[in-house]
């Protein structure tokens, strides 16, 4: 994993003890984050169930999550709407050069 992640989280609970383990943010940003990405698997599940939109590689998920990111980032605290940008870019990248070397 790109954070340095040698596992991961099974529940909610969890999630929130690991994520403050690898990354420096506030708990407002954790909960922004999980909530983006549950926001966001629920959101391409309605557009392959319903509209027949289905997803070519992951990275069209970490992009549209990035893109959700960056909206939801100017209803945050300038500190946290600064980490929240850069933290989307970093991801966004990050996913492009794996999509790019999956190719």
């Amino acid at each position: 994993l790109t954070i340095g992640a040698r596992s991961r989280p099974g529940f909610f609970a969890q999630y929130f003890w690991w994520i403050s383990q690898l990354l420096p943010i506030s708990r407002n940003l954790q909960t922004v984050g999980v909530a983006e990405i549950c926001w966001v698997i629920w959101k391409l599940r309605i557009h392959a169930c319903f509209e027949k939109k289905l997803i070519r590689s992951p990275a069209e998920i970490v992009c549209y999550s990035c893109a959700f990111m960056m909206y939801w980032a100017g209803l945050q605290s300038e500190n946290d709407q600064t980490n929240l940008l850069a933290g989307s870019v970093a991801l966004q990248q990050e996913a492009l050069h794996h999509h790019v070397a999956q190719s």
